[in-house]
């Protein structure tokens, strides 16, 4: 995942859209959890412990949205408004996706957030 062209704030939504995708199929893979540990390398924190907090926080917050599709769409059309251009929900869904596909399989619960992602982004 290349996100020099994404901000602080855009990584972090970007973060808590993967982990809400790497939850979907309610099973987490190493190479899933790798690549999260990339995005959180990408984003300037002042500390280890404010990194944790971050990552604590943003599972926090996709688990209240996990289960129910009406809640996954609400959240995604919140996480949208941080990629307010074309390109940048284009990158965001190619990251979701680069991330749902890493364990060499994209399961239905999987393509379904897709589906979800796609249609808020309005792509």
């Amino acid at each position: 995942m290349n996100l020099a062209n994404f901000t602080d704030q855009q990584k972090k939504a970007l973060l808590d859209l993967l982990i809400l995708g790497m939850y979907a199929d309610s099973k987490l893979a190493d190479v899933e959890d790798r690549k999260i540990e990339s995005v959180l390398d990408t984003i300037k924190f002042s500390t280890g412990s404010e990194r944790k907090k971050f990552m604590d926080s943003s599972v926090t917050r996709v688990r209240q949205h996990l289960g129910s599709p009406q809640a996954a769409h609400a959240f995604v059309a919140d996480v949208a408004k941080h990629f307010p251009t074309p390109d940048s929900r284009w990158k965001a869904y190619a990251d979701l996706k680069e991330l749902l596909a890493s364990d060499n399989k994209i399961v239905d619960q999987e393509s379904q957030f897709l589906g979800i992602v796609k249609e808020e982004f309005k792509l």
